[in-house]
């Protein structure tokens, strides 16, 4: 394993919820512990597909060799899989299937939570990482520990070939949509249509983004249809959803399965910034974010622990750092992996640490 130096905080530092301070940017936290854990992660379905490069890095031969010595099964739970979903058992928790025909698996960030929370109260060791999209709530345990590893944002979209393809909206057009003051396509730039709301599912961390912090409220009830997020296979042409520019992209670029239906993420005026949120990188003609952080539908993304977890430091070792050093994810070894997925990294910190905690 790589050496490691560090220098010691204080505890008031550590509480503020900061960047904890290092002298080094090693590639793992907590040495091996002579046991074969299965770390598995469950929530997000914005974040599911990054997650699953970060651990797919974190089994590699390489890791193996390097920080996951004992090695650990790091392990990503998908949000709605179509077929059973196994996950082996370790000494903590005995093997499962997620899915159908077996344990429902968790669909979104506040399940991702919830799923986190009962595993450390009961004590099983069945679920040691929460995927998130949205930050600490007011509910969620002092336990938690919230690792920021990117930035994603969140915009309208629409299908490019329906009603709404020559629409152009502000924010308080977004908002008059969304409470029924605007009701037709024509009335924002578009051809005459209906136009049909649609929020993803409950339990969602861009739902909770997108209506606590881009409108500013939860839309009546009835007044939309909930769908999956960032999926726009069952949202009609005359349709308008939110979503994720990091999953717009990585569904564009092929990273993974394409649900876009020829839908288009779109720019949002008088939101911090007015510019497309996506671009096509003149080097590698990919699409690229570049929505600014002053834009209110900017977020950071979080792998979430619970201090009280069975397997807490091996899953640290690889979504998180604390004074023993940063993991692969927190000290830019897999920038290049968030990018491909759409994500903005995180700048590094005075001790090149890529993550924040709170």
């Amino acid at each position: 394993m790589r050496a490691r130096t560090t220098r010691l905080l204080g505890v008031a530092a550590m509480a503020a919820g900061a960047s904890l301070v290092l002298t080094g940017t090693a590639s793992a936290v907590e040495g091996p512990n002579g046991k074969q854990e299965v770390i598995a992660a469950a929530g997000s379905d914005t974040t599911q597909d990054v997650t699953a490069a970060i651990f797919a890095n974190a089994n590699s031969p390489v890791a193996q060799a390097d920080w996951n010595l004992d090695p650990d099964n790091y392990v990503n739970v998908p949000p709605t899989p179509t077929s059973g979903f196994p996950v082996p058992g370790d000494e903590f928790c005995a093997a499962k299937t997620y899915g159908p025909g077996g344990t429902p698996a968790p669909n979104g960030s506040s399940a991702g939570k919830n799923a986190l929370k009962a595993s450390a109260d009961a004590g099983d060791g069945c679920i040691d990482i929460a995927r998130s999209s949205s930050g600490r709530s007011a509910s969620d345990p002092a336990s938690f520990q919230f690792y920021g590893f990117a930035k994603d944002g969140v915009s309208w979209a629409t299908s490019t070939s329906g009603p709404g393809a020559g629409a152009a909206l502000s924010l308080t057009q977004l908002r008059d949509i969304y409470t029924g003051a605007i009701t037709n396509w024509n009335q924002v730039g578009g051809a005459n249509a209906t136009i049909n709301r649609y929020l993803p599912q409950p339990g969602s961390g861009t739902r909770s983004f997108f209506t606590g912090t881009v409108l500013g409220f939860e839309p009546a009830a009835g007044s939309y249809t909930e769908v999956q997020e960032n999926d726009a296979t069952a949202v009609d042409a005359s349709g308008i959803t939110p979503f994720s520019i990091a999953q717009f992209i990585a569904q564009g670029n092929g990273v993974v399965t394409d649900k876009r239906n020829g839908f288009d993420v779109r720019a949002l005026s008088g939101a911090g910034y007015d510019g497309a949120p996506y671009g096509t990188s003149a080097q590698t003609g990919k699409l690229e974010p570049t929505f600014a952080d002053a834009f209110r539908g900017a977020r950071t993304v979080y792998h979430i622990l619970d201090t009280r977890s069975r397997s807490y430091e091996q899953a640290k070792n690889a979504v998180g750092f604390d004074l023993g050093g940063p993991s692969p994810l927190c000290n830019g070894e897999l920038g290049t992996t968030l990018s491909e997925n759409g994500f903005k990294p995180l700048a590094a910190d005075g001790n090149g640490v890529t993550c924040t905690l709170s």
